[in-house]
C-alpha cells in the first residue's frame, strides 16, 4: 500500500488488522506501525484473541498465536503507547505529537465508540470489523483530512468481500508470506536440460554405475537456473534420458545411487524397487533417491493427491529399519537386505490437526493412541499395503519392538528427536508456528521427511494459504540449503482415471 503525504509527519494510512491477519504472523502488529502509520485496535478483535487463546478445538499454532498477539499489546500499554480519542488525529489541526508513537514510528490506538452499522447482525465478529472500519473512515473524513486511507488488513477472504462490497479497502496481509506470485514459483527441485550424444558418451565413461558424473558445463538447461545442492536434474538426449543430481561444490551433476540400478543386459537404467513399490516416473525416482540417501537429512515433497508421496515415505522408511524381509533379490546390484541405517528409535508419525470435517482431535473417543489414529490413517494404510504384498507384518514388527511413535503437533514442544525417521504429512495445513516448531525439533541423527499439496483445495487451515502455510515456508527457507536437504515437486496423480479426473472438480 503506498504512503499517502501529510503535513503532521505521519503517513496518512490508518491499518485495522483483524484476528485473522494477526494470527497469521503476530509481528505483522509491529511492521504494520512503522513510518507514521496508524493502527487501530478494535474491541471485537480483542475479544475473539482472548477467547482463541483457550480454545481446545484451535491447534496449538493458533492459540500460541494469540497469546504472542496479546502479549505484544499488553507491552505497548505497559509503555502507555495505546492511545484513546484517535478521532482527534484526524482532526485538521491537531497536533500528533500528542500521541507519542511506538519506537518504530507508528501511532497504536484503540476504535472509537460506535454501534453496529444497519441491516448488519450484530452477532458477526465480521460486521463489528465492517462497521469500525467504515466509522473510522468516515470520522477520518469529517474532520476535513482526506489525505487519509482506512485500509483492512484480513486473511478472512469473506470479510475482504465484504468490504469490497462496502468500498472499504481491504488487503491481505504480505508480511511474512513468500514474496511469488503464484503457487508454480515456489521451489520444484527439478530441472530439465539438453545433452548431445558425446556427453552422453562422458557421462558413461566417467566411472562405474552409481559413480558417473558430467560437469555442469556440458549441460544445456532449458531454464536459466542455478544448480542447487540436490536438485534434480532430467538430461535428455532425443528418446534418452538420464537422472541425475547436483552438486554445486563440485560443480557437477552425479549419478544416483540409491533409486536406480544399472541392467546391464539392456544397457540402460532402471528404477530400484522398494518392499515392491517401483518409481513410476523420473520424479519419484528422485524423491526415492533421496528419501534413501542416509546423508540426506530432510527430504521435502510436493504435489497432487495420489502421486506417491505417502506410499514412498512409508516404503523407505520400513526398507530403512527392516530392510526386505525376504530373500528375493530385485537386481544384481541391489542394496542390502538389512540395512543398518542407525534409526534405532524407529518411526515417528506426525500429522498437522486440521480436519476437512467438524470431528477435531479433543472430541474423538479413546486414549491419546486412539484419538491420533484417525489423522495417521493414511500412514497406516500404506503400511498395511506394503504388509500385504511383502507377506510381512510391519505393523506388529513395529509394535512388538516399540519402533513405533505416534506425535501430535500440539506435543511437539522440548522434544528432542533423534535416531529416528520422521514422516510428516499433510504439511500444507501447518501454519508459521507449526513450522519453526517442527523443523527445531530434528537433531543429525534423524531422518525426517515432509510432504503435503499446496493446491488450495487441500489447505483446510483456515488461517493459512499457499503463500503462509508450513510446507511452504520451509520449502522456501531451506531451498539450496546444502547436502543434507532434498526437495522434489511430483507431478501425476496415478490413482486412477476416475481420480485423476477429480482434478477437474
Amino acid at each position: 500500500m503506498p504512503m499517502h503525504n501529510s503535513a503532521d509527519g505521519l503517513s496518512g494510512t490508518v491499518y485495522i488488522p483483524d484476528t485473522s491477519a494477526l494470527i497469521e504472523n503476530p509481528d505483522a502488529l509491529d511492521r504494520l506501525l512503522t513510518g507514521g502509520n496508524v493502527v487501530v485496535l478494535l474491541h471485537q478483535v480483542i475479544e475473539e484473541l482472548g477467547r482463541l487463546q483457550a480454545s481446545r478445538s484451535k491447534s496449538e499454532g493458533v492459540r500460541h498465536a494469540a497469546r504472542l498477539v496479546m502479549r505484544k499489546m499488553l507491552e505497548y500499554r505497559r509503555h502507555q503507547l495505546i492511545h484513546h480519542s484517535v478521532e482527534r488525529l484526524f482532526q485538521h489541526q491537531a497536533d500528533p505529537e500528542a500521541y507519542p508513537r511506538t519506537p518504530a514510528g507508528g501511532i497504536l490506538a484503540w476504535e472509537p465508540d460506535g454501534m453496529t452499522i444497519e441491516p448488519y447482525s450484530a452477532e458477526s465478529g465480521d460486521n463489528h470489523i465492517l462497521a469500525s472500519a467504515q466509522r473510522i473512515a468516515e470520522v477520518a473524513k469529517s474532520n476535513g483530512h482526506p489525505g487519509y486511507e482506512v485500509v483492512v488488513i484480513s486473511e478472512d477472504s469473506n470479510l475482504l468481500l465484504k468490504c469490497d462490497a462496502l468500498s472499504i479497502t481491504a488487503e491481505n496481509l504480505r508480511y511474512g508470506k513468500v514474496s511469488l506470485d503464484n503457487v508454480d514459483e515456489v521451489y520444484r527441485g527439478v530441472v530439465e536440460a539438453e545433452l548431445t550424444e558425446e556427453a552422453v558418451q562422458h557421462f558413461l565413461d566417467s566411472g562405474a554405475p552409481g559413480e558417473r558424473w558430467l560437469p555442469f558445463e556440458e549441460l544445456d538447461l532449458r531454464e536459466p537456473v542455478e544448480l542447487q545442492w540436490n536438485m534434480g536434474v532430467l538430461l535428455h538426449c532425443g528418446e534418452e534420458l538420464l537422472l541425475v543430481r547436483a552438486n554445486p561444490e563440485l560443480r557437477r551433476v552425479e549419478d544416483l545411487r540409491f533409486a536406480q540400478y544399472w541392467d546391464r543386459k539392456r544397457i540402460t537404467y532402471k528404477p530400484r524397487p522398494i518392499l515392491g513399490f517401483t518409481p513410476r516416473d523420473p520424479q519419484q525416482t528422485l524423491a526415492m533417491e533421496f528419501l534413501l540417501d542416509p546423508d540426506v537429512q530432510l527430504v521435502v515433497l510436493d504435489g497432487p493427491a495420489g502421486s506417491g508421496k505417502t506410499r514412498m515415505m512409508v516404503a523407505t522408511g520400513l526398507y530403512m529399519l527392516i530392510g526386505q524381509p525376504t530373500t528375493w533379490r530385485v537386481a544384481p546390484q541391489s542394496q542390502p537386505l538389512t540395512p543398518d541405517y542407525g534409526y534405532d528409535h524407529g518411526l515417528l508419525l506426525l500429522r498437522p490437526e486440521h480436519a476437512s470435517s467438524q470431528y477435531d482431535l479433543g472430541y474423538l473417543p479413546g486414549d491419546y493412541e486412539s484419538k491420533l489414529s484417525p489423522w495417521l490413517e493414511p500412514f497406516f494404510q500404506a503400511i498395511r499395503s506394503l504388509s500385504l504384498s511383502n507377506e510381512h507384518d510391519f505393523m506388529e514388527e513395529l509394535r512388538s519392538t516399540d519402533r513405533l511413535t505416534m506425535v501430535s503437533t500440539s506435543m511437539l514442544r522440548g522434544l528432542d528427536i533423534e535416531r529416528s525417521i520422521v514422516l510428516v504429512d499433510e504439511l500444507q495445513n501447518g501454519d508459521r508456528h507449526l513450522a519453526k516448531t517442527l523443523m527445531s525439533r530434528f537433531c543429525a541423527t534423524s531422518k525426517v521427511a515432509l510432504a503435503g499439496a499446496l493446491d488450495p483445495v487441500q489447505i483446510d487451515n483456515p488461517y493459512v494459504d499457499w503463500r503462509s502455510n508450513a510446507l511452504t515456508r520451509i520449502k522456501e527457507t531451506y531451498r539450496g540449503f546444502g547436502p543434507q536437504v532434498a526437495q522434489v515437486r511430483l507431478e501425476h496423480n496415478y490413482r486412477g482415471p476416475i481420480s485423476t479426473r477429480a482434478d477437474e472438480l
